[in-house]
């Protein structure tokens, strides 16, 4: 047990001292956790109430005497609702907090709406991928096909910059920054021709780009690749009367280009530079400065170009905001203390993942973050909704509490800090309205009660995935979906239907040491009778045609599935696009590093063999009919 002196220090931070594990069992935390995080976060007496003030649909509660709310020129606004938006907080003529005035529900979305998933970098556009990768403009092609079918939604992993050159770091979970875009899916020969640009002949420019090996991205070649080539292209754009428009609305992009050209001098651990804030910006290198001008800028407008189009066609693009940034990255640079050093967001223990999960970026310090009005919080929605018309909110339990863990210490010593939920929904909610856009809270695993409660409330969209369901279907009814969630029958953090329904996921734990011989045998056992169970039931209800022997093929039942969620009631239903042709290879092995191909599998079809497959189409055409009859509307197909 930890000491009332600490304890008391704990309850004032925000620390929990104990939490409950999946079983529901209370784990107390360790005193060196506690004591950890303590150091780590600094002598911060907690934030004063009216820091952050939320006004529910306009409505103030009470403040206390002296303090009133008034708009940036300081005058006060009448009595009555407020309107929507952020305000300030002042006694006298000093701000002292913030007033966040924001609808109480999210932004609604028709019930019946459906569409695919599909990471960027995995997308093998039609005609190929000169550039080695697919750009921003490849989703455009991706969008108009499934416009043939009548889908809306186009769902892809997080668009952020990443480090690429070594060591690199390509997870899209651990960007360089959560308000920047990607600029390696930027289409340079579109830009070239574009801006009248004449791309040099000399090389390296015109080697041709790395290609897929065996289906894997080699990062750090397409990389050095793409630098070369953007060089080149901002060398005769980094003036651009364009350009410089757009940065005076951007200053923030312009900051990042001088911190990586820094960076290209003095490494990328900021922390460890020879030279002062100041002198490392003043001396960046030019080039590397030049080349995150223009590709800020580029990516921002490629992008922006393709969602627009897909929202005049009724889509929206959805986009996935991580968890947090990257250690070494310009986020966590320039936001000072924001971020606490000396610790790591990550994962208690849990039956997957016995030894808890780090996952190596440090958390934003909840206390000083209510002292600026959450603005970074702000900053990190409202850039993915300049674009996104749907916005995933990766591991949503983060607006409510996250997993500390001090240096030193395994991931399983750790200890929860809580953030202020209400005032997190709030902006959630207000950004959302803004942007006219829908939200989804990835509220997966074990997650409190609070933020399922929550997401209901704000008319928040939940998920659900019908692949983590089917063991128990037929059993407890937990295979239907019902409103209030986007609805997926598999996730970039698991196995594909296909490797699912054989197990696949069950011999990837037990390679990995997580599962023994008979634990392995004992889950393959319980695989078997669930695709009895499902089998029967699926022909049982007309979807599935068995042959003589009362089999069906793997293709057969995924369809069947596929048919049967597309029948749910849940708002939005999404498809990996690779669960459509019976892809068995992950995207993603969570718990691995490099060790495993995270992140660099590409599609084993190209979007022009996707159009051609007539088994795709009549799957896609099916899924349309059903999703039109749930919503009562006509199909589109």
């Amino acid at each position: 047990m930890i000491s009332p002196d600490i304890a008391e220090l704990a309850e004032r931070s925000g620390i929990a001292p104990a939490y409950r594990d999946v079983n529901g069992n209370t784990v107390h935390c360790s005193e060196a956790a506690i004591t950890g995080v303590l150091a780590a976060m600094g002598p911060c007496e907690p934030s004063p109430p009216d820091a952050v003030v939320v006004a529910w649909d306009g409505e103030l509660p009470a403040l206390a005497d002296g303090l009133h709310v008034c708009d940036p020129d300081g005058h006060r606004f009448a009595p009555g609702p407020l309107p929507l938006g952020y305000h300030r907080l002042c006694h006298g003529d000093a701000q002292v907090g913030t007033v966040v005035s924001a609808p109480r529900h999210a932004p609604a979305t028709a019930t019946g709406r459906w569409g695919v998933f599909l990471p960027l970098y995995a997308l093998r556009a039609a005609g190929g991928t000169p550039q080695g990768i697919a750009t921003y403009g490849d989703l455009g092609g991706l969008f108009d096909w499934l416009h043939t079918f009548g889908g809306e939604v186009l769902l892809t992993l997080p668009l952020l910059p990443l480090y690429l050159d070594p060591p690199a770091d390509w997870s899209p979970y651990s960007p360089v920054s959560r308000r920047l875009w990607n600029e390696l899916y930027i289409d340079l020969d579109a830009a070239a021709a574009a801006f009248g640009v004449t791309l040099p002949a000399d090389s390296p420019p015109t080697v041709p780009a790395p290609q897929p090996v065996d289906g894997l991205l080699d990062y750090p070649a397409l990389h050095a690749h793409h630098t070369a080539r953007l060089d080149a292209l901002a060398a005769a754009l980094h003036q651009h009367p364009q350009l410089q428009q757009w940065l005076a609305a951007h200053p923030l992009a312009a900051l990042h280009a001088r911190y990586r050209g820094a960076q290209a001098l003095h490494g990328r651990n900021f922390r460890a530079w020879p030279v002062s804030r100041e002198q490392a910006l003043a001396a960046a290198d030019p080039t590397v400065v030049r080349r995150h001008l223009v590709g800020q800028w580029l990516a921002d407008v490629q992008l922006g170009e393709v969602a627009a189009a897909a929202r005049r066609q009724g889509q929206l693009l959805a986009l996935d905001v991580a968890l947090g940034a990257h250690a070494d990255g310009f986020d966590v640079w320039h936001e000072g203390n924001l971020f606490v050093q000396d610790v790591a967001v990550g994962a208690p223990p849990d039956p997957v993942f016995m030894g808890g999960q780090n996952w190596g970026f440090p958390p934003i310090h909840p206390q000083r973050s209510r002292l600026t009005g959450h603005r970074y919080v702000r900053e990190t929605f409202r850039h993915h909704l300049r674009h996104a018309g749907l916005l995933r909110i990766d591991h949503v339990m983060g607006l409510f509490r996250q997993w500390w863990v001090p240096a030193g210490l395994p991931a399983t010593d750790g200890c929860y800090v809580h953030y202020p939920l209400d005032e997190m929904f709030a902006i959630v909610c207000l950004e959302a309205h803004l942007a006219g856009a829908v939200i989804v809270g990835e509220n997966l695993g074990t997650v409190p009660h609070e933020v399922h409660q929550g997401l209901a409330e704000h008319h928040l969209l939940g998920i659900h995935v019908a692949q983590d369901a089917l063991p128990s279907y037929g059993t407890d009814g937990m295979w239907h979906a019902g409103s209030g969630v986007m609805a997926m029958l598999s996730t970039h953090d698991s196995v594909p239907f296909a490797s699912f329904w054989h197990g696949g996921d069950i011999d990837r734990a037990h390679r990995l040491g997580l599962v023994n011989d008979g634990e392995r045998d004992r889950l393959l056992g319980e695989r078997a009778h669930m695709r009895e169970r499902v089998v029967r039931h699926l022909a049982a209800v007309g979807l599935l045609q068995l042959d003589a022997e009362g089999n069906a093929t793997t293709e057969e039942i995924m369809a069947a599935v596929v048919l049967e969620m597309a029948s749910m009631r849940s708002e939005i239903t999404v498809f990996a696009l690779d669960d459509l042709w019976l892809e068995a290879r992950s995207q993603n092995v969570p718990g691995t590093f490099q060790e495993e191909p995270n992140w660099r599998h590409v599609a084993a079809l190209t979007l022009d063999e996707v159009a051609a497959d007539p088994r795709i189409a009549g799957i896609a055409t099916a899924i349309e009919r059903r999703r039109a009859a749930v919503a009562g509307r006509p199909a589109r197909v």
